[in-house]
């Protein structure tokens, strides 16, 4: 292994937010948290060498988007993605939920509806909720474990006249799909014979596990006039903490309405770090990349393994993409504070409470498998015990 993924890293008195907000009774134990969606691994030692020469160079002035960055964009998505972005498709957020309440309150007005996916990550409701919309969901079906989508009801919904918008998860979070191309194109399809228009979060777009291909919504045939595409460094290279989304849009007219939404919510500068950190990951970091997620797919297996030889009344999700575990608790309970109660208080485990991602994730608790694996490891028999007790 050309990489270290196998160090724990003490991240106590950084002002990490996983840490800050664990359970009180496991605040300060050691134990690491598998809740919000960054890494216990280190960036790249490429990038780490990049924001060294930024700081170095001591001159922390306000950033664009110039040359050297966007050519470094564009040379990740051809390379990685198969897909082709031009410069003035280009909007900078300080982070993708940042740009999803810019396009709820850019496209729609108070009182209007916008349709996302659930289980699907919680800020999507803040983001519609906050902002005076009305949030329609057109929840995922679970067919023996794998997660589609209901395009029947998809169908329905974006015909309501309300419905002007819809906020698509993919790769998604948490149940871990990669929507296959067919998929993406009935969406697209319905969305444009319904005038809804798409708002495609790929954050996760380059995690994607072994046998599986992401691909971008702007990519689908018909689809590229009709959606935004939500893009940043931060899940794949943990760079969260820089504050960077480059959102693309290639249709002229959402673009200027979008920039105009963003610029009176103050955005406008790349982050003078995430600048020379974003070069530097797109330039230099694809095989830290594919080392990262052969690492994510042996924790995948392992806690797969665990689950069926130890703890087969529970299930976990095959993770088609991220690095966040989709587990089925509801054996244990279905309410989902008892749930919460026994996993922090008797396993010792800081996850995240399924039901957080709408009420059918109830009972369904979200594991961050972005550590080493040492860590999984000894979760995961924290919690084998505390079931064997719970069952006595």
């Amino acid at each position: 292994m050309k990489y270290d993924f196998t160090t724990i890293i003490d991240r106590s008195n950084t002002g990490a937010y996983k840490y800050h907000f664990m359970p009180e009774p496991l605040r300060g134990s050691g134990i690491v948290p598998m809740t919000i969606a960054d890494m216990e691994f280190s960036a790249p030692p490429q990038v780490n060498e990049a924001v060294c020469r930024a700081a170095n160079h001591g001159c922390y002035g306000y950033t664009g988007p110039d040359k050297a960055y966007l050519d470094a964009i564009k040379h990740w998505q051809k390379t990685r993605h198969n897909w082709d972005v031009k410069d003035e498709w280009y909007v900078v957020t300080n982070g993708i939920v940042q740009a999803l309440g810019i396009a709820v309150r850019a496209f729609t007005e108070v009182g209007d509806a916008v349709i996302i996916q659930s289980p699907v990550y919680t800020p999507f409701f803040g983001a519609i909720t906050d902002n005076g919309r009305i949030v329609v969901d057109n929840p995922l079906i679970n067919v023996n474990g794998r997660y589609e989508m209901d395009f029947d009801d998809l169908e329905q919904k974006c015909a309501r006249p309300n419905v002007k918008l819809m906020l698509l998860c993919s790769p998604h979070n948490p149940v871990g799909r990669v929507w296959t191309q067919s998929e993406l194109q009935r969406v697209a399809d319905i969305a444009a014979r319904n005038g809804v228009l798409v708002i495609s979060d790929e954050i996760h777009n380059d995690i994607i596990m072994p046998g599986n291909t992401h691909t971008v919504f702007a990519n689908i045939p018909g689809a590229a006039d009709n959606c935004v595409i939500c893009t940043a460094v931060s899940k794949t290279f943990n760079l969260a903490g820089l504050s960077c989304s480059n959102i693309f849009i290639p249709n002229d007219t959402l673009r200027e309405k979008f920039s105009q939404r963003a610029h009176m919510d103050g955005c406008g500068c790349v982050p003078y770090i995430a600048r020379w950190a974003t070069i530097a990951a797109y330039n230099e970091c694809a095989d830290w990349l594919d080392e990262l997620i052969s690492v994510i797919q042996d924790n995948y297996d392992y806690l797969y393994g665990f689950m069926e030889s130890r703890l087969p009344e529970l299930t976990v999700t095959r993770a088609e993409g991220t690095y966040l575990a989709w587990i089925d608790m509801r054996s244990i309970s279905r309410d989902h504070k008892e749930l919460s109660e026994f996993i922090v208080s008797k396993a010792r485990i800081a996850d995240n409470d399924g039901f957080l991602y709408g009420k059918n994730g109830e009972g369904f608790r979200r594991w961050n498998l972005a550590m080493p694996k040492s860590l999984l490891e000894n979760a995961l028999i924290r919690l084998e015990n505390a079931i064997k007790e719970f069952r006595k």
